[in-house]
């Protein structure tokens, strides 16, 4: 059971972020769809429909 817990702790255990990894393109993305949603609720709060 312990050998369960001790792979169960190396699973969740957070890992270091590559330094290599491009932060400007996670930015955008991270960006692009938190305008995407803000537009949805928008669309939905105003009862505004798009399509048939």
């Amino acid at each position: 059971m312990s050998n369960y817990f001790e792979r169960l702790k190396k699973k969740i255990k957070l890992k270091k972020f590559d330094s290599k990894q491009p932060y400007g393109a996670w930015v955008f993305v991270l960006l692009l769809n938190m305008i995407g949603f803000a537009g949805y609720f928008f669309l939905k709060i105003n009862n505004i429909q798009l399509g048939n």
